[in-house]
């Protein structure tokens, strides 16, 4: 039985989210996010999920303008323009609320719609300066991101099993994006390291009790590690991996 996280409504503001975030033993916070039926563009998205396998970094556009580049090119030219402007509504509105958090001029936004497989490693993200904080919201993913506390990971032996699998986790990330074969498939010789991501267990993870779920289709914003703060344990589910859904990330930071 996994743990859960704390529940705090996007609306509460940049300072709450950072106070509770503070509070957080594992660095992360759920936002709650209405069900994907509920969405008021469901049809949209179900576009979108049609069309797995892309990736869009928003760049200097803002998040109407991205969305309009993505749809005009995969869905067709002046197709969901209602629906258009209420996702890019929602995507900006919790950009700005990371921004507010690191207090940052803008996040760094991207959608995606894959899979990677080694997103199911625990890991930390890594930014430089005082501290920057990381929104992840997928829609239509089956499991939310787990994350843990620093302390339920033996870090001689997690820097020793990334020194020996990082650059083969990098490899089979690639040839999978590339649809040269399913995880499954091209580790079927690692038996053991495939057993891993499939079941989390991870030869560093001390104490699998401390493990706490986003709740599926929730938001969650977790900490960055940087020189100036401990960033959050994360690692996606496997059962994400033949339903990668629709996932919306900003990134902030501050220093």
């Amino acid at each position: 039985m996994r743990g859960t996280l704390d529940r705090i409504e996007a609306g509460a503001g940049a300072s709450a989210v950072g106070t509770a975030l503070h509070a957080s033993a594992a660095g992360a916070v759920e936002i709650p996010r209405p069900d994907r039926a509920a969405l008021p563009y469901r049809a949209l998205v179900d576009a979108l999920l049609a069309r797995p396998g892309f990736r869009l970094d928003f760049g200097a556009r803002s998040p109407a303008d991205a969305l309009d580049h993505l749809v005009d090119r995969l869905l067709g030219p002046g197709r969901w323009v209602a629906e258009r402007a209420a996702f890019a509504d929602d995507m900006a509105t919790l950009a700005a609320l990371v921004a507010g958090l690191a207090g940052a001029e803008a996040a760094q936004l991207s959608l995606r719609s894959y899979f990677a497989p080694g997103d199911a490693v625990w890991h930390l993200d890594r930014m430089n300066g005082d501290a920057a904080y990381r929104l992840v919201w997928p829609i239509g993913r089956p499991a939310g991101m787990l994350v843990t506390p620093a302390s339920t990971i033996d870090r001689a032996g997690y820097t020793a099993w990334m020194q020996r699998e990082h650059a083969l986790l990098g490899a089979l990330d690639t040839r999978v994006a590339r649809g040269e074969g399913t995880a499954e498939d091209l580790w079927a010789h690692r038996p053991h390291q495939l057993a891993a991501l499939r079941d989390g267990r991870f030869p560093f993870l001390i104490d699998e009790g401390q493990v706490a779920q986003v709740t599926p289709g929730a938001a969650s914003i977790h900490r960055v590690d940087t020189p100036g703060q401990a960033g959050c344990f994360h690692r996606s589910s496997w059962a994400n991996r033949h339903a990668p859904g629709l996932q919306f990330v900003a990134t902030a930071g501050r220093g």
